[in-house]
């Protein structure tokens, strides 16, 4: 399967550390050419080996699914939510408010050519486990697996579906109907999630590499979206997460929730405290000179940033896309980096330790 540029973000930046803690610079420019080469594995393997062993760090433990009649239900109280056996979400709320869902969780398929026709989704089995729901499918003749889980502290309810896709010539979406009062739908994080809301609630979409949107409003009210998760035949492992938020939230918050669902934990070499400035990238600069690390302000209003790093740096220089230097205020403070940062922008620097 091809590596998707969240994966070698996680690399890079793994990288990144390397750079900061002093690790050879010959072993380093070995392993961004493996990098170039596409060779993610190796390269994450050797940074591993590298760099001091972090403290082990516990995934969040799965909620229990309960029986509630026909449905399942979840509750870790951030996000509650009741499916079906054909794994439907019918119910999504958080301890404020409640998405006005007519259905979501479908999985549907297309084909592209001769013409658009729709191809036939079969249940064919669920079983309810003490951790997870999970609910097997025919989508025309591939086998699929769905698992639902709500594991505590996270604000969303994840999915994963592996699947066997051998139907040529088509499609597999995920279909959302919410009956909603909404607007445009934004997207974020480089398209890689859908938020809408009304004034009542709201909900974002959070899918790994998705392949396209559509969203249409309904005649009688409401909004369609569909997500466009799968063309190439062949095995494939896919997730995705819907979480419930209230009217307000910042665009920065749903960048962070969507970070939570998307990369395991990790120690990262740069953060901001401040929710509305987002670590976008790390990695070791082009020339090997230091690293870069881009930010991008999220919630529409100019601010100072302040970047705090986990490793000692000793100078900082801001930068554009193509690491040349710009003429700017950017400063080290104790273990921060500060710098102004205007509305909606992309800021890069430069960082030697």
């Amino acid at each position: 399967m091809p590596v998707s540029p969240r994966e070698i973000a996680a690399v890079e930046e793994k990288l990144a550390w390397c750079i900061a803690v002093h690790a050879a610079p010959d072993l380093i420019d070995r392993l961004r050419a493996a990098l170039a080469d596409g060779q993610v594995e190796l390269v994450e393997k050797s940074a591993d080996a590298m760099l001091p062993r972090a403290p082990n760090v516990r995934l969040p433990e799965p909620c229990r699914p309960v029986r509630d009649g026909d449905d399942v239900r979840f509750d870790n109280g951030l996000v509650q939510a009741t499916v079906n056996e054909q794994g439907a979400l019918l119910d999504l709320a958080s301890p404020r408010t409640r998405v006005p869902l007519a259905q979501a969780n479908l999985l549907a398929a297309f084909r592209d050519f001769p013409k658009r026709w729709p191809v036939r989704v079969r249940p064919s089995g669920f079983e309810l486990h003490e951790d997870q729901v999970e609910v097997r499918f025919l989508v025309g003749s591939s086998p699929a697996t769905m698992s639902l889980e709500v594991r505590r502290g996270e604000p969303f309810v994840r999915v994963a579906c592996a699947i066997d896709w051998n139907t040529s010539r088509a499609t597999l979406t995920l279909e959302s109907w919410l009956a909603m009062r909404a607007g445009d739908v934004h997207y974020g994080a480089q398209r890689q999630y859908a938020a809408i809301h009304d004034d009542r609630a709201g909900v974002a979409l959070f899918v790994l590499d998705p392949l396209d949107w559509t969203s249409r409003a309904l005649r009688k009210g409401g909004v369609h979206l569909r997500t466009s998760l799968l063309h190439d035949l062949g095995p494939a492992q896919l997730a995705w997460a819907y979480a419930p938020f209230e009217p307000g939230i910042s665009n920065g918050a749903l960048e962070a929730a969507w970070e939570a669902f998307a990369f395991a934990p990790r120690v990262r070499l740069f953060q901001s405290d401040d929710p509305s400035i987002v670590v976008v990238g790390c990695k070791p600069a082009s020339d090997g000179n230091g690293v870069i690390v881009r930010v991008r302000e999220c919630d529409g209003q100019a601010r100072t940033l302040q970047l705090r790093c986990g490793a000692r740096m000793r100078e900082v220089q801001a930068v554009d896309d193509r690491e040349r230097p710009l003429e700017g205020h950017a400063a080290i403070e104790g273990e921060a980096i500060v710098a102004p940062i205007d509305a909606s922008a992309l800021q890069s620097f430069r960082v030697r330790f």
